[in-house]
């Protein structure tokens, strides 16, 4: 299990993951990444990813199959683990609690070759749309207290996989940068 832990110096928490260092592509130069070839985000290939939370999908067709429009799942080699207590503790000037959290996957789009700036009008909003359901859902569970949505396009942004999709990671913290500016904007106004 991962693990958060804060620094004693700056007062920031850091997530320590080993599954993240489990990622297919993770420290291989851009000369040995293969461009193209399987992807398990992609329609037929729902078998190889983690069973998924949520999809917009027609109705009669099952979970986990070809016919979905977007999809939702757990990351395979999450930074954070939704089961679990925080058990937080302090040894000495340190301060840690198990990795606790959501660490999850959405995936814009069937298409491998589309992405967020090509997609149709309806598409985009159905993303916007998983974004609001998945927030009001995780706001749900009282160990959270932030949750940040993020994309990684691309190899220079770090991401390991082509196909169009966003990440999103629920926290039992608030980030130390955004209680300062949250706190500033409180004060400003």
């Amino acid at each position: 299990m991962s693990e958060l832990r804060k620094d004693p110096i700056s007062g920031r928490w850091v997530i320590i993951s080993v599954e993240r260092g489990k990622r297919p592509t993770d420290f291989v130069s851009p000369s040995q990444r293969k461009r193209g070839g399987f992807c398990p985000f992609c329609s037929g290939n729902e078998y190889t990813t983690p069973t998924e939370i949520m999809a917009f999908r027609p109705s009669g067709t099952k979970p986990d199959s070809p016919g979905w429009t977007l999809r939702i799942m757990p990351n395979k080699f999450p930074a954070l683990q939704i089961y679990g207590d925080l058990n937080k503790i302090g040894e000495g000037i340190f301060d840690k609690m198990n990795g606790i959290g959501a660490h999850e996957v959405i995936v814009e789009t069937p298409d491998h070759m589309q992405s967020l700036s090509t997609m149709p009008l309806k598409a985009v909003e159905d993303v916007l749309w998983a974004y609001y359901l998945r927030l009001t859902d995780l706001k749900k569970d009282r160990r959270f207290k932030y949750v940040l949505i993020f994309k990684n396009e691309g190899e220079a942004a770090g991401a390991s996989l082509e196909h169009s999709h966003t990440q999103l990671i629920a926290l039992p913290i608030i980030p130390k940068l955004v209680k300062e500016e949250t706190d500033a904007s409180k004060r400003y106004y």
